[in-house]
């Protein structure tokens, strides 16, 4: 990982009609912006999907919901390959 992917980097989103902002390192920014666009949602959609059902805090919950799509797309791959 190049020092530019593990930049911090804090967004900010209005969810459930508050304000909220993460930080996340660039790489898994750059990674939820094109899982969101790949749905066809908003980050900002996406996101207040993973806090309805979120058990920690916010930016963890997002990060581990990127592992686990990873994960599953890599699952997968390695099936049909």
């Amino acid at each position: 990982m190049s020092g530019a992917d593990e930049e911090l980097l804090r967004r900010s989103f209005r969810i459930a009609g508050h304000q909220t902002s993460l930080s996340m390192e660039r790489a898994f920014w750059d990674e939820f912006r094109r899982m969101a666009q790949a749905d066809g949602r908003s980050m900002t959609d996406l996101i207040a999907e993973i806090d309805n059902r979120r058990t920690a805090g916010l930016s963890r919950a997002v990060r581990v919901y990127i592992l686990n799509r990873l994960q599953a797309r890599a699952h997968e791959q390695g099936e049909t390959s």
